[in-house]
């Protein structure tokens, strides 16, 4: 009997977490579909591809580098505040920066998403296959969109 329990339990938490993946990667493609169409002023032949897998990535600060080299964890908030405390009444320099820093990582806010988006599109009569690499923040937003077609790198910052 338990151990029906348990794995209907594990079942059950497996199907959650892939509901709650499939909703943040709708939400994600969705996102990056309407400000694609955005960018490109709605044009009439507008084919989406494909969609990379939406992947969660943490921001490294200066904070982080110092808390590394400590042996610090970041989700151990105490030894972390007790760290910038130290090292702010030995560089009082660093301490606002230190201060943020620590805001940041406490309230993860350095976290963001990273999603690839392929489509077609009608380029002056000649079909292109486009390729795009952004960056999301946690709302979905888009931060920053790289044309990564045929190996370039062209950077379009949201303003």
């Amino acid at each position: 009997m338990f151990f029906k329990q348990k794995t209907l339990l594990i079942v059950l938490f497996a199907f959650c977490s892939c509901i709650i993946a499939s909703t943040e990667q709708r939400k994600a493609d969705e996102a990056v579909k309407l400000y694609t169409e955005d960018l490109f002023n709605r044009p009439r032949y507008f084919v989406p591809v494909s969609f990379s897998a939406l992947e969660r990535k943490r921001y490294i600060t200066s904070l982080d580098s110092s808390l590394n080299y400590a042996h610090i964890s970041d989700r151990d908030n105490k030894k972390m505040e007790h760290y910038v405390d130290s090292e702010n009444y030995q560089r009082p320099d660093r301490a606002s920066q230190n201060i943020k820093q620590l805001d940041s990582i406490e309230n993860n806010r350095l976290y963001y998403y990273v999603i690839d988006f392929a489509f077609r599109i009608d380029s002056f009569g000649h079909k292109k296959l486009k390729k795009y690499h952004f960056e999301l923040d946690t709302a979905y937003r888009v931060i920053k969109a790289t044309d990564v077609s045929y190996g370039r790198d062209t950077r379009l910052e949201n303003p």
